[in-house]
């Protein structure tokens, strides 16, 4: 007749000797596997977000007319702010149950809130672009003032070459000037957009690669401050539980008659 107190108490010891090797230390190991490989996938995740940003924001710039292109440094800062948030929830989502899972396999117990993840620091966009243009040379403003008063005066040059006079035709004369008007004013708008367009790429540039540097530092200085508060709590839990292994092994010690050769 097989004696089933004797393989149950067999059974259990090797359940406890099994979870004792998972109680000596290497979860410190995974624990900083766990956190790099988070570092690495919200990096990744955010890298990706913000090129993708980046591309709709060039877009916006180019098909938005002036009202738009205004209020487009205050909506980037929104998205900025929104992407952040996905990043960071995004990585604490995916972490915490990967922590928790390293203290259940050691049936570890912790308090139902861990682990408590540090809060983020979100990076800050300005709402307005800089109204500041490349600096340039004398010689080529004086060369653009001139491009611009030649446009000015070219209907009143056209004129002897229709065989129209210039001073004895008021009227056409009149009307060349204020064609000519019209094109300086055309020419006005086109370049101060031109240069509208260019200032909010360079603040897009500056704003999307400025966060994205933020974004990532404070990842790392979340998961220093989680590696700083998860370990002193892991190693006590281990400690804790592993005295309550050795404390049932103890009492499992002395076999029961007959084990010795059942073995």
């Amino acid at each position: 007749m097989p004696d089933r107190y004797v393989d149950a108490v067999r059974a259990r010891r090797a359940e406890l000797r099994a979870e004792r090797n998972l109680l000596t230390g290497d979860h410190r190991a995974e624990l900083r596997s766990c956190l790099a490989l988070s570092r690495i996938a919200a990096s990744t995740r955010s890298g990706e977000a913000f090129a993708c940003l980046a591309r709709e924001a060039a877009d916006h710039v180019e098909a938005a007319d002036r009202t738009a292109r205004q209020r487009l440094p205050a909506l980037l800062a929104t998205a900025v702010h929104t992407l952040a948030m996905e990043v960071h929830g995004g990585w604490a989502n995916a972490l915490r149950p990967a922590l928790r899972r390293i203290a259940a396999e050691r049936d570890l117990t912790v308090d139902l809130q861990w682990p408590r993840l540090p809060a983020p620091l979100l990076p800050v966009v300005p709402t307005v672009a800089s109204m500041a243009a490349p600096p340039r040379s004398l010689l080529a403003g004086a060369a653009a003032g001139a491009a611009v008063w030649r446009l000015a005066l070219f209907p009143l040059a056209v004129l002897p070459l229709l065989g129209l006079p210039v001073l004895a035709g008021p009227a056409l004369a009149a009307l060349a000037i204020a064609a000519g008007v019209a094109a300086v004013v055309a020419t006005a708008r086109a370049r101060r957009a031109a240069a509208e367009r260019a200032r909010l790429r360079r603040h897009i540039d500056q704003s999307l690669a400025s966060a994205a540097l933020a974004v990532d530092a404070d990842l790392g200085r979340r998961l220093v401050e989680l590696e700083r508060a998860v370990v002193p709590v892991l190693d006590a839990a281990v400690l804790r539980r592993r005295a309550a292994v050795d404390a049932e092994l103890a009492l499992l010690a002395p076999a029961p008659a007959g084990e010795g050769s059942r073995g």
